[in-house]
């Protein structure tokens, strides 16, 4: 995979640096990941840098990942130095969402895991083709599921179904120009819908060369109410 795009435009654009979106790619280009930090969380931009990084490192997602995510977000924090606030924030814990891709050159696919309601298309040229967990814009309306801190949360990885319920291959043989498009979910739902309509700004986010063009995008569709306000990330990739 080759990285075509990277961008974010953060909620509150005078405060980048609380942007809840992270994102990480491996070294050899095989894998990627897309996390959504939840705002409500008592620090959801480390879990979800740690997931993200965390996956692009070993994509099994499965129970003894997700332990050894907490332990590591544990022992990023000293519990007993926090105030009894922060404690009790703590204690009800950070959430998150995960898009996470693996390529397989071999057989010409994807593999991706989406849990929550960020999301992976896949386009030909200007065309969709796949979208994965939301085929319908009103699915962003439910409540999302998401990795959490609170371990009795993240029981459904476990469950036998887990990866019928959350993966997804997608076969890229016989595409012409393929690309792959993460988004976290406002901007997701947004072009999820402007490509279903064959709206021509679904083509102008596909053309999209800097991160100062993508919050153009985003501040318009903002100001129209086209689009929620919420942290909005981008990810274009090419095979």
């Amino acid at each position: 995979m080759k990285q075509e795009f990277s961008g974010t435009v953060s909620k509150d654009p005078e405060c980048p640096e609380a942007n809840e979106d992270k994102f990480a790619f491996s070294v050899d280009g095989r894998r990627l990941a897309l996390c959504d930090g939840a705002s409500e969380s008592f620090n959801s931009i480390l879990w979800a840098n740690l997931l993200a990084h965390r996956f692009v490192a070993d994509p099994k997602v499965n129970p003894e990942w997700v332990t050894s995510a907490l332990v590591e977000y544990s022992a990023a924090h000293d519990f007993y130095s926090m105030s009894w606030s922060k404690q009790a924030a703590y204690e009800r814990g950070s959430f998150a969402t995960l898009v996470g891709v693996e390529q397989f050159e071999e057989h010409n696919a994807l593999e991706i895991l989406a849990i929550g309601d960020s999301i992976a298309m896949v386009v030909d040229s200007e065309k969709l083709i796949r979208v994965w967990p939301f085929e319908d814009p009103e699915k962003f309306k439910e409540r999302p599921t998401l990795l959490a801190t609170i371990a009795g949360h993240n029981d459904f990885v476990g469950s036998g179904n887990f990866w019928t319920r959350h993966g997804k291959t997608f076969h890229l043989k016989g595409l012409t120009e393929p690309r792959l498009l993460c988004m976290t979910d406002a901007l997701g739902e947004w072009a999820l819908k402007a490509a279903l309509a064959s709206d021509p700004s679904f083509i102008e986010l596909l053309s999209l060369q800097t991160e100062g063009q993508l919050a153009e995008l985003v501040l318009r569709e903002r100001t129209a109410k086209r689009m929620r306000i919420d942290d909005s990330t981008l990810l274009i990739l090419s095979f």
